[in-house]
């Protein structure tokens, strides 16, 4: 008999797997109605052949920040064709270069075998827009891995609208509220146009989303509401995490599987919350570049102010304050302010030490 015959398993809890995956586009964003109108207000000029407001997005991970940006611009499209959506992950596109790199595969933008330098890819990308009929709406997911010494590039793309005269949006998301104050004022006073505050969920609203992914997730009667309750605790007690209690709500359903269950318990969800952390360091491990880890292996021995961080690393002080943040917005490390007679100083650890 087949190996994967044999395996355990198989009553089926799931319904439709896919409404756990981060990726998945639900049909409506709920508990986040107020956000999503000022987006829609901030928009809408796009499919009158108006600059729509630039806007930037913050609050904690897991608060629905990317998540509404793709239902609006979803629906922006239904609105008008003349909107073209272009997402850039700024923690895998991290250079000034390799951003406008992937803005300009959206136009085709042709490369000579020469290589071409930022500045010409830059002229290039704006001959292409100026010719073009469509809008675009350049999201920066997790902007602020490009502040420092990349962050020319927010000036690059201002520059299509104010410079260059063309009709273009950018949406900024970050998980850090101060990114704007971290920005040069030429950069923050045009970004200030639209910020958009995206709080923690409370106990009550993750219990309403993770009810709404389990009812059309699993089949009827597989998933108790206990279970629902649990993991929408486990995710408010994370930081109103609400992506974290959706993956806790999977993991339980794929362990309730493999145990040949034909609906998930409460024993379920606690042998998945140990999965869930492993899975999570995995994935924040593939995310961090040789300086984070360099960062990360300094805070290990210790907590360290933010002097004796720089000093211990060296090279740019912008450059490590903008890993700092990043490490800090992956709930990695954490940090306090102390007052002393020398002065007020910030002071980094490891997260939950």
């Amino acid at each position: 008999m087949n190996i994967f015959g044999k395996a355990e398993g198989g009553h089926g809890v799931f319904r439709n797997e896919d409404v756990f995956r981060p990726e998945f586009q639900p049909e409506h964003v709920l508990e986040r109605d107020a956000e999503t109108k000022e987006m829609v207000h901030s928009l809408k000029p796009v499919g009158e052949r108006r600059r729509p407001t630039n806007m930037v997005l913050y609050g904690p991970p897991g608060t629905g920040k990317t998540c509404c940006t793709r239902f609006v611009l979803g629906e922006l499209q239904e609105y008008t064709r003349r909107a073209l959506p272009i997402y850039v992950n700024c923690w895998r596109h991290s250079s000034r270069f390799a951003i406008l790199s992937k803005i300009a595969e959206k136009f085709d933008v042709v490369m000579p075998r020469r290589g071409i330098g930022t500045e010409e890819l830059m002229a290039r990308l704006v001959e292409f827009v100026r010719k073009s009929e469509m809008v675009p709406i350049i999201v920066l997911d997790e902007a602020d891995a490009v502040v420092g010494e990349e962050e020319k590039v927010f000036y690059d793309l201002l520059r299509m609208g104010e410079t260059d005269g063309l009709t273009f949006g950018l949406i900024a998301i970050t998980n850090r509220e101060d990114l704007l104050a971290k920005l040069d004022r030429r950069i923050r006073s045009s970004l200030m146009q639209g910020s958009i505050e995206f709080r923690r969920y409370s106990p009550a609203q993750l219990r309403k989303i993770l009810q709404e992914r389990a009812k059309v997730g699993f089949v009827p009667g597989a998933c108790s509401e206990d279970v629902v309750g649990t993991c929408a605790g486990f995710a408010a007690k994370n930081g109103g995490d609400a992506r974290l209690g959706i993956t806790l709500l999977w993991l339980a359903g794929r362990e309730a599987e493999k145990a040949g269950k034909g609906s998930v318990g409460i024993k379920d969800v606690e042998a998945a919350k140990g999965k869930i952390a492993a899975q999570l360091g995995e994935r924040r491990s593939e995310l961090l570049d040789e300086r984070d880890k360099a960062v990360m292996e300094l805070l290990r021995k210790g907590e360290k102010r933010s002097g004796e961080i720089y000093e211990a690393l060296g090279g740019n002080e912008r450059t490590v304050r903008m890993h700092l943040g990043k490490l800090e917005s992956m709930r990695l490390i954490e940090s306090e302010y102390l007052n002393s007679k020398a002065g007020r100083s910030r002071v980094f650890r490891i997260a939950g030490e």
